[in-house]
């Protein structure tokens, strides 16, 4: 096989790879009122308080999110963004939250569990 051949598939290849590793690291954008009507159909008490509530916990996290993107490594965006959009409408705060664990960030940690037989001595 000739040089050409083998390098005209790798080009094409590459270049139809390149927009969809970096749709991955792009900014998202969300429907806010699609991820907080799934709430209200989801059979739980979901009144207009809990979707307004719903709203700005997702409009907080887009804000969080829009000022720290770049600070994420790209893979991990990629990552959390590809995990969040299965199964449903995406959220920025499932996607915050993701990014968080990724990074090891999370605002605050759970007090450690007792280990079994520890006195609190």
């Amino acid at each position: 096989m000739t040089r050409s051949r083998i390098l005209v598939p790798v080009a094409v290849g590459l270049a139809l790879s390149g927009p969809a590793a970096a749709r991955g690291t792009d900014f998202p954008r969300f429907s806010l009122s699609g991820t907080c009507a799934l709430e209200r159909t989801a059979g739980a008490r979901f009144d207009a308080a809990s979707y307004r509530s719903c709203l700005s916990d997702e409009r907080a996290a887009r804000r969080t999110l829009r000022r720290r993107w770049a600070s994420f490594p790209p893979a991990d965006r990629q990552n959390c963004r590809e995990e969040n959009e299965i199964g449903g409408p995406p959220s920025y705060v499932a996607l915050l939250t993701c990014l968080q664990l990724a990074a090891d960030t999370l605002p605050f940690r759970p007090a450690p569990m007792p280990r079994p037989g520890a006195t609190g001595r």
